[in-house]
């Protein structure tokens, strides 16, 4: 019976989840709220977005018969390792709940910016102890002497932690999630202390709709115990809202990229946004212009641009010397749809905020 109830929710999530995204993202998007006043550290202009350079042909990532989201890269000797979730695509490139039974994969290449050849399944929900449902959001990073990955873990929608010695593998998922989140972005500071915000939906919602709002968690060490950092509350300011935020330590400070829900700060629900916070508590919008749209189209090896109906999961790849390299985003070429990675080049980025 638990397992029957366990099915019947997926499916009912699943269910609401393709109800809400056939309709259009304009009747979700609330559009711009940010007071006039809004304490912004660029008003008028967006230094992450002037650096941001053309697409190499060779630096989008598709495979045949799936869809890919979630790009995550880490650099290991002189191979670049991009690992992201995948799933069986639908034939008309719409929207498909497929992504709550996704897997997570590794691919590699000597450049930064591809081409990326796959190498294998790293997560597989089928071998895991609690995500049995699918495995989301994964996301790259060091921890100490050994490789960390963490993701979203279906049914339980929470973050889960694996662990490996090597790159390669093989991953030893930990038996339990390790924070009540979702949507994780975590930092690791050098002295081991783990800081992450995630999304959470507050009830009641203020407008109708589910709100999400970003929390902090930390905890003295990787594996925790997790804390809410701050109160409970919403650590944008605003009432600004988010999904799918990335995060490093830069100038001092956490900078969060994300993407805006229901457009408050841009106009254009989720276009890429950035926050930075000295404390980790109080955020501040880094400018009023988005990083990124997906009205724009997107400039590929000097050609004609290619347009997407949607930009999401933006994620930075910060080299050893602390520059934003690339942000890579995962697009849908179809109305909803679920395509493939899309590598963009930054000019060497270090915020001055």
């Amino acid at each position: 019976m638990k397992r029957f109830h366990s099915c019947l929710s997926l499916y009912l999530i699943a269910l609401f989840q393709t109800a809400l995204l056939a309709e259009d993202w304009a009747g979700y998007d609330v559009g711009k709220t940010l007071p006039a006043d809004a304490q912004v550290t660029y008003r008028g202009s967006n230094p992450l977005r002037d650096a941001l350079k053309p697409v190499p042909e060779t630096a989008i990532f598709k495979m045949d018969g799936f869809a890919l989201w979630d790009p995550s890269v880490i650099k290991v000797g002189e191979t670049y390792h991009l690992f992201c979730s995948r799933w069986p695509k639908a034939d008309d490139h719409s929207f498909e709940s497929g992504w709550m039974q996704s897997h997570v994969i590794r691919a590699t290449s000597k450049s930064l910016f591809g081409p990326y050849e796959f190498q294998e399944v790293v997560l597989d929900p089928k071998d895991h102890p609690w995500a049995t449902k699918g495995i989301h959001n994964p996301k790259i990073t060091r921890s100490g002497d050994r490789f960390l990955l963490y993701h979203l873990g279906i049914p339980r929608w929470q973050t889960g932690f694996a662990f490996a010695d090597s790159i390669e593998g093989p991953w030893e998922p930990v038996a339990e999630p390790i924070v009540k989140a979702n949507n994780p972005a975590l930092y690791v500071h050098e002295d081991g202390r783990a800081y992450m915000v995630s999304k959470f939906k507050p009830k009641p919602t203020k407008d109708g709709r589910w709100d999400a709002y970003m929390r902090a968690h930390a905890a003295a060490d990787v594996l925790g115990p997790y804390t809410t950092f701050g109160d409970e509350g919403n650590r944008l300011p605003y009432d600004l809202e988010l999904e799918d935020p990335t995060i490093w330590w830069a100038n001092d400070r956490y900078n969060v990229i994300c993407t805006d829900w229901e457009g408050k700060v841009t106009g254009t629900m989720k276009s890429v946004i950035y926050f930075t916070s000295k404390d980790g508590i109080d955020y501040e919008l880094y400018s009023d212009q988005p990083v990124w749209t997906q009205d724009e189209l997107i400039p590929v090896g000097g050609k004609e641009g290619l347009k997407v109906s949607r930009i999401e999961r933006p994620q930075v790849y910060v080299n050893d010397k602390g520059e934003v390299e690339a942000l890579l985003v995962c697009v849908g070429i179809e109305q909803r749809g679920h395509d493939y990675i899309v590598i963009r080049p930054v000019d060497r980025f270090v915020p001055e905020n």
